[in-house]
């Protein structure tokens, strides 16, 4: 049930997000505001319709719900382990949804689970969480295809290492005939040598894995995520990073705030459309038990939050990709009060080596404000922005 089989690297709703205010080197909490629009939403925020919502998928790959953008930002949760019970799931709903993800995907616990698997769906609803479940009968399908936080159906899970394209193409061809309004969505196990581009024409929602922190180097989320981003906008799919938060043996631990904060950077600077987390409950983990590397993920939860409109609609122009050194780039488009906007994303991809950013903006900066964690040596004249990051340090920056 997706464990981790990798070979060599391997708010609300989206219908509500936090929105953020920055001030210099943080971000300050400031209103909530409809992600979807109002139209779907109650005056205390919660979906007001009993009618199923409809997902479907933009030709550049992005999500759209009810015809609105959408960046999905959530976990896998594998509800039957480590003795799980559908409270525990209740529980995890809850607390993702208040540290701002929107998404979770899940497997069944029993037959039980499967036959109450509605009261999930309403509590998801209520928390403002979509839900995509993996191992469910077709006449519980049928049962809950109208919810309106069901997102769709997971089809095949590390397809490539189970089923052959064809396989899961005839799947995914199953469930749309059932289910058109619905998404499909499949895991990939990744290598290097394995692009695995036969996959990418299949399901809607292509969920690649990266899970370096412990088997391989961490920069090669970035190459894999590019290799994902590409190969799913040839078939028009939606490109999701799958990303760590587990540790492979007892003897190891799961990725530290740096690591984790890292590879989402580098995802989102290789185009990604989504991002999960194997996982917040699992074999491997369970973040109840892990509150440092939590808090470090619902802050990531906020940026992304604020970020969310330039990821869905902006444009990412690398500025800097030398092979081993850092990576920058400039995100820009409309932000969330409609006004053109700006950031440059700059990170170091090195365990040991400081790197040397050197970059030239678009524009010359009119403000410099950190997000989030990050700080900064770098220093701007003009357009020209350089500096030196420390390992495995991510510094973005509001310039516009």
């Amino acid at each position: 049930m997706n464990r981790p089989r990798c070979r060599s690297n391997l708010a609300r709703w989206g219908l509500i997000f936090t929105a953020f205010t920055l001030t210099s080197c943080q971000l300050v909490p400031a209103l909530h505001f409809p992600h979807l629009g109002p139209q779907l939403l109650a005056p205390d925020g919660r979906l007001h319709t009993a009618e199923a919502t409809h997902a479907q998928r933009r030709p550049d790959g992005t999500l759209l719900i009810n015809d609105q953008p959408f960046f999905p930002l959530g976990f896998y949760h594998i509800s039957w382990a480590r003795q799980g019970t559908p409270e525990d799931r209740l529980r995890a709903l809850g607390q993702l949804s208040h540290a701002g993800f929107n998404l979770m995907i899940t497997d069944l616990i029993n037959d039980d689970d499967s036959s109450s698997f509605g009261s999930t769906l309403d509590f998801a609803r209520e928390e403002g969480v979509f839900v995509i479940p993996f191992g469910m009968a077709s006449d519980m399908r049928e049962r809950i295809k109208q919810h309106p936080a069901l997102l769709g159906f997971k089809v095949a899970d590390d397809a490539n290492d189970q089923l052959t394209p064809q396989q899961v193409s005839e799947k995914n061809a199953e469930f749309k005939a059932s289910y058109p309004d619905k998404l499909t969505y499949l895991s990939l196990v990744v290598a290097n040598d394995r692009p695995e581009t036969d996959y990418f024409g299949t399901a809607d929602l292509i969920g690649n894995q990266s899970y370096p922190v412990g088997m391989d180097n961490i920069a090669v989320t970035y190459q894999v995520m590019r290799s994902t981003v590409t190969s799913a906008q040839v078939n028009g799919r939606v490109p999701i990073a799958t990303l760590q938060s587990f540790a492979w043996t007892n003897r190891q631990d799961p990725p530290n705030p740096a690591e984790v904060r890292n590879m989402t950077y580098q995802a989102l600077m290789a185009g990604v459309k989504g991002i999960v987390y194997y996982a917040y409950r699992s074999q491997e983990v369970d973040l109840i038990s892990e509150p440092v590397l939590w808090r470090a993920l619902r802050d990531i939860a906020q940026e992304v939050a604020l970020l969310s409109p330039l990821l869905l609609n902006g444009k990412f122009t690398i500025l800097q990709e030398d092979p081993g050194g850092p990576l920058a780039a400039y995100l820009s488009g409309e932000g969330h009060n409609g006004e053109m906007q700006g950031y440059l994303v700059a990170l170091n991809t090195s365990r040991q080596q400081k790197q040397t950013v050197n970059v030239t903006l678009p524009e010359a900066p009119q403000i410099w404000d950190m997000v989030g964690d990050s700080t900064s040596a770098l220093h701007r004249t003009g357009p020209q922005v350089s500096g030196t990051l420390r390992p495995l340090e991510v510094t973005v920056v509001q310039v516009r």
